[in-house]
């Protein structure tokens, strides 16, 4: 399938005005989509947060359970930045597409400049890191609260 359903002699003269008001609304889903993303983030850091607040370091099975939950949610976090970075990755290709017919491609060129020297760390790589970090804490929690459920304190 091609992006283009017609080409500029069979659409007529507002061909290319047309191509940029296509690329403005798809930059703007894409903003838009990061937007959610940030938003979406900042859900799972509370709900996040939250667990490890309710999360005792008493020796229950409480802690355990609730330290379970939170492995399951950040897993759920980790798979919806894999989503939303999907998502995006196809945004930007059907932007950098239009740009094609457009006399100027910033987005591609910017995407050139930044990765032109390597020093560039993408975004979802960090952000990956989180959800790993309370995966541990998670799991921690858990070797912590079975050691004392096993040997409890004279």
């Amino acid at each position: 399938m091609d992006l283009l359903s017609n080409d500029s002699e069979k659409y007529g003269s507002e061909f290319n005005e047309h191509i940029l008001e296509q690329w403005k609304v798809c930059v703007e889903m894409a903003n838009s989509n990061s937007e959610r993303r940030l938003t979406s983030n900042n859900i799972f850091i509370a709900i996040n947060a939250a667990i490890i607040a309710l999360t005792s370091f008493a020796p229950d099975y409480k802690s355990i359970v609730m330290s379970l939950v939170g492995i399951i949610v950040s897993t759920i976090w980790i798979n919806s930045i894999k989503s939303y970075k999907e998502l995006n990755r196809v945004k930007y290709q059907i932007i950098n597409e239009l740009e094609g017919n457009l006399p100027a491609s910033p987005y591609k060129y910017e995407w050139y400049l930044i990765n032109k020297e390597g020093k560039y760390k993408r975004f979802t790589m960090l952000e990956n890191v989180l959800p790993c970090i309370f995966i541990v804490l998670y799991i921690l929690c858990i070797i912590a609260q079975i050691f004392h459920l096993i040997c409890p304190a004279s």
